[in-house]
């Protein structure tokens, strides 16, 4: 689901997020509300640690919930995750748009090479091959 310019791929915590957790008289409680804001919604949703794209690139967790202080950040500062060489890094928006265009060009290339035929390879003469 879109929030703003978000995407929160797990529905079953933004719906926990928005309508509250199932109480024992079989009631909710807790929950911001159809009405609450983006930032709420945004928040309460980084708070359950879901999974939040921004034009396809991971969130790093905890950019608009502070941990810390139990309250959602009055201006949060957006980091991202991004795997190079088998391991995440913490990078800023426009380094993880660079480093994921060149990944998907390194792909591309790969399958461009994978998808043409072998040619043959040339052998080298041998000195006795020679003509004199």
């Amino acid at each position: 689901m879109k929030v703003g310019e978000y995407e929160l791929v797990n529905e079953a915590k933004l719906t926990r997020v928005i309508d509250g957790n199932m109480s024992r008289g079989g009631k909710t409680t807790g929950g911001v509300g159809v009405e609450a804001s983006d930032a709420q919604i945004l928040a309460g949703y980084d708070k359950l640690a879901g999974l939040i794209l921004k034009d396809g690139l991971k969130v790093k967790p905890g950019c608009f919930w502070d941990f810390d202080e139990r309250k959602p950040f009055d201006k949060p500062e957006l980091s991202f995750e991004v795997s190079v060489d088998d391991a995440l890094v913490e990078v800023t928006e426009v380094e993880a748009k660079v480093l994921d265009s060149a990944k998907k060009k390194r792909d591309e290339l790969k399958a461009d090479a994978k998808s043409k035929p072998k040619g043959k390879r040339l052998r080298r003469k041998k000195k006795e091959d020679k003509p004199e």
